[in-house]
């Protein structure tokens, strides 16, 4: 029998859904709380890779993320003005019918999974939030912020990031922290010449991009070393349009069409190294609030993912919680650790302005570690 039959899931983002469609999947009743509207999305948009569409094939949602996302074959490096250009192919994780890698814009991700996890049969509260949680050892008892209370068996935090979850199990531990960049994101109309990620290396050591996320759609990203982590003052347009003055070729063109200042996203990286275990009585924290990492690989979404689908796994195997968790830390920690430090050594090689930094190599082994069955 599996370790519990009802679950809570504190938070409605990809992280939190995946775990309730896989849960569900399995017969287990989850409920969702979230504090935003479920319509209500942040961020532009995300790189799904092999990995990441795997893992969506095992939740029966990727045929559906497949008609509006923007499928693509890998990654394109190139200087600043667009020339040396080397191609690195991702692998087809999730089958030969499949692409190796996709786009999608976050409202649209966002609807599919809120669609998935209701159709499967989890309860989602929207703009509702924990407000005491109490774990005995035997069970956890929650009150909501919507007067509700319940017992579940286990806890899932799934609230990334700033994770109220993790602060009240954990209380400082695993506290997020400044990297030292930030990043510029923008949506620009996808030209038909962009099939592929392109990253250019920048010629300040900060590095420019960009993500096809539909047939009309593409974001331009654009990596800002700083020490400071809140977010530039002045006219936004003008302090892009000046960072990419050394660019030329597309990230060039694109500068010269930015969009008005309102349009211009721009966000610290944030990072959250919660220490082995992330689990503590009966309550287990996931995704970014667990290992939130910089965006230079593009698998902070894809961890998420499967550290739900794992998750999952094993509590339908054991019939102990402990076990259960136990076993989702041995095959969940190395990966996940491995894919951070991976990517904070990108992000500091980018920051020191290293003359030896070797991104082509990292990503080549962010590929073949994410490749490996999960």
């Amino acid at each position: 029998m599996s370790a519990v039959q009802r679950v809570l899931v504190v938070g409605g983002g990809i992280a939190g859904l995946s775990a309730a469609i896989a849960l569900r999947q399995r017969g287990i009743a989850v409920d969702v709380v979230e504090k935003y509207r479920p319509e209500a999305v942040l961020g532009i948009g995300i790189i799904l890779q092999g990995n990441a569409l795997r893992a969506l094939a095992s939740l029966g949602i990727l045929d559906e993320v497949r008609k509006v996302g923007f499928s693509y074959a890998g990654f394109a490096f190139h200087d600043a003005d667009g020339g040396n250009r080397r191609v690195m192919e991702g692998h087809r994780s999730a089958g030969p019918e499949y692409p190796a890698m996709m786009g999608i814009t976050r409202p649209e991700y966002s609807r599919i999974l809120n669609r998935a996890a209701t159709a499967a049969g989890a309860t989602i509260y929207g703009e509702t939030t924990v407000t005491a949680l109490d774990d005995d050892g035997e069970g956890v008892s929650v009150t909501l912020s919507n007067g509700h209370r319940d017992r579940y068996d286990i806890v899932i935090g799934a609230d990334g990031i700033h994770s109220t979850t993790r602060a009240a199990v954990f209380g400082d531990l695993g506290a997020p922290y400044y990297s030292g960049q930030a990043a510029w994101r923008v949506n620009f109309p996808r030209p038909n010449e962009v099939t592929l990620l392109e990253s250019y290396d920048g010629p300040d050591g900060d590095r420019a991009g960009v993500v096809p996320l539909s047939q009309e759609v593409m974001y331009m990203y654009v990596t800002d070393t700083t020490p400071d982590p809140t977010p530039p003052q002045g006219d936004l347009r003008e302090v892009l349009q000046k960072k990419l003055a050394g660019y030329g070729g597309l990230i060039g063109r694109l500068r010269d069409q930015l969009p008005p200042p309102e349009e211009l996203v721009w966000k610290p990286f944030l990072l959250v190294n919660l220490p082995h275990p992330w689990h503590k009585g009966r309550v287990i924290i996931i995704g970014d609030g667990a290992h939130a990492t910089s965006a230079h690989l593009g698998q902070g979404g894809a961890m998420a993912i499967e550290d739900a689908i794992v998750l999952a796994e094993e509590l339908e195997r054991h019939s102990d919680v402990a076990a259960a968790f136990t076993a989702t830390m041995d095959r969940r920690y190395p990966r996940a650790s491995q894919i951070q430090q991976w990517s904070e050594q990108l992000c500091r090689w980018e920051i020191e302005r290293a003359a030896d930094a070797d991104h082509l190599g990292i990503t080549a082994k962010a590929f073949e570690l994410v490749r490996q069955p999960i």
